[in-house]
């Protein structure tokens, strides 16, 4: 039996601003997280947007402990 970790599975697709299809894949993020890349399995483009999960409150907290390092 297959198990997935549900906070890591996103439930709506990022959409491709390129072409605006849904079939998107999560392939890379920056290392605090705010940052995503994705590909579209449509027209092979790839960009790097906001992360729509990343809330703000973690966000704040990485600004915080990144300023004190």
């Amino acid at each position: 039996m297959v198990h997935y970790d549900t906070a890591a599975v996103r439930q709506t697709p990022v959409l491709c601003p390129k072409c605006g299809s849904h079939r998107t894949e999560i392939v890379g993020t920056s290392i605090d997280e705010s940052i995503i890349v994705i590909r579209c399995n449509a027209c092979g483009a790839r960009t790097e947007i906001p992360n729509p999960d990343r809330d703000e409150e973690a966000a704040a907290a990485a600004h915080m402990f990144a300023a004190e390092a």
